[in-house]
């Protein structure tokens, strides 16, 4: 029996010896194998990222279908008014919320409104934070649809809120920089300046390319050339939109060769650069950014671009907006036009007249009443122009999707 045990006892290990030894080859083989393959395939972790990246786009889908179709819910619910109003940003005098007619345009259903310094919106007593912050819950707490709280904050010459938290660089400053970085911080300080005064949009970065001296908008500009226009505004816009704050691309198509003697505030400009220069130049940073940042808004201005159409101002010119900006360069975010009070389009067309057209162009949002009774003169303009066919209830549809859609993208209405 202890022969038979010590015999059974080599014979079993002998047969572990020789099943490890197998095992070890295979597994020699297997890493020699997997060496091999990683040599032959370096990009194995381009690989995973590449898995990786499969997932956050899918990810991303679903999360704008899930979007889709809340604001699809949405609008279903709301009355031909309630839409109307969406499509309309106002501005207001004075300070005093309650004082002003800011809580009337509110009720009149308008989707946003933008402040103005020079509209004493921060006059004392409405010149701390905090102060300013309340009107802004006030307004919000009238609204039925949660409200675009916008500003113009580029630095520099444009410092609307230099009231609370004092200087900000221009965008000549930070390309003089050479480092697109310092044009990010700008923009991520920016925001959230921005987000303490419970303002949600910014209409900036100014992306217009000089072509003369001296610009009409001076240190407003990042450059002379399209690329690093692009490199700098991108930056900027980056640390806007990163930072949760809904950034703004302008002034398409271009003012960057215009002087300080065609202000369209005052006139109706003409630019009558070829095509090719507005490539090369004008359109340039749209083409880049549009492709690269999705920036979250452009605005549209109240130009004659020759070259794109020689009879309307770009604002108010399907050519342009619909033409070019959609069609061309492929943007699908929302437009916003440029104050329609301005002496170029309000030398020209009413106010009602000016917004008609700038839906019809392909503008999604217009920006200029003032007061409650040119919010209602805008919303019987597009009354009328929906019962004479000039507008129909999809189309305001189509804006009114795109303006929800990024509400909810930037968590003002919960998605």
């Amino acid at each position: 029996m202890q022969k038979y045990l010590l015999k059974h006892t080599q014979i079993t290990n002998q047969h572990i010896s020789r099943s490890l030894f197998t095992s070890l080859c295979c597994l020699l083989l297997f890493l020699t194998g997997c060496s091999d393959m990683a040599a032959a395939n370096p990009s194995g972790t381009s690989s995973q990222a590449a898995v990786a990246k499969g997932n956050e786009n899918t990810y991303e889908s679903t999360l704008e279908q899930q979007r889709l179709s809340k604001v699809k819910a949405l609008i279903s619910g709301m009355s031909l008014d309630e839409k109307l109003g969406q499509l309309i940003i106002v501005e207001y005098l004075y300070s005093n919320y309650a004082s002003t007619e800011l809580p009337a345009m509110i009720a009149q259903h308008v989707g946003g409104y933008l402040y103005q310094a020079a509209n004493h919106n921060f006059d004392p007593p409405f010149n701390t934070i905090d102060a300013a912050k309340q009107v802004g819950n006030l307004a919000n707490k009238d609204a039925r649809i949660p409200l675009l709280i916008a500003v113009d904050q580029e630095g520099g010459l444009v410092n609307k809120i230099a009231t609370f938290f004092g200087d900000a660089p221009a965008a000549a400053d930070l390309t003089a920089t050479g480092d697109p970085n310092k044009a990010m911080e700008a923009g991520r300080v920016a925001a959230k300046h921005l987000q303490q005064l419970g303002i949600n949009t910014n209409l900036a970065p100014v992306v217009d390319v000089q072509t003369v001296t001296p610009p009409l908008l001076q240190s407003r500009i990042f450059g002379s050339d399209g690329d690093t226009v692009a490199t700098y505004a991108g930056a900027f816009l980056n640390g806007v939109q990163k930072n949760n704050i809904i950034g703004c691309l302008k002034h398409f198509p271009g003012l960057g060769s215009l002087t300080s003697a065609d202000d369209p505030h005052d006139t109706l400009p003409v630019v009558s650069s070829s095509m090719d220069t507005l490539q090369k130049y004008d359109l340039a940073p749209y083409k880049k950014l549009i492709a690269t940042q999705k920036p979250a808004m452009i605005m549209s201005t109240d130009v004659v671009t020759t070259a794109i159409d020689p009879d309307m101002p770009a604002e108010l010119s399907p050519k342009a907006i619909d033409g070019v900006l959609r069609k061309q360069l492929g943007y699908t975010g929302v437009v916003i036009t440029d104050g329609l009070y301005m002496g170029g389009i309000i030398n020209h067309w009413t106010l009602g007249e000016a917004a008609v057209l700038s839906i019809i162009a392909g503008n999604d949002l217009i920006e200029g009443p003032t007061t409650a009774s040119e919010v209602a003169e805008v919303v019987q303009a597009f009354k009328d122009a929906i019962q004479n066919g000039r507008l129909s209830e999809q189309r305001i549809d189509e804006s009114l999707q795109r303006i929800l859609l990024l509400k909810m993208q930037y968590g003002i209405i919960k998605a």
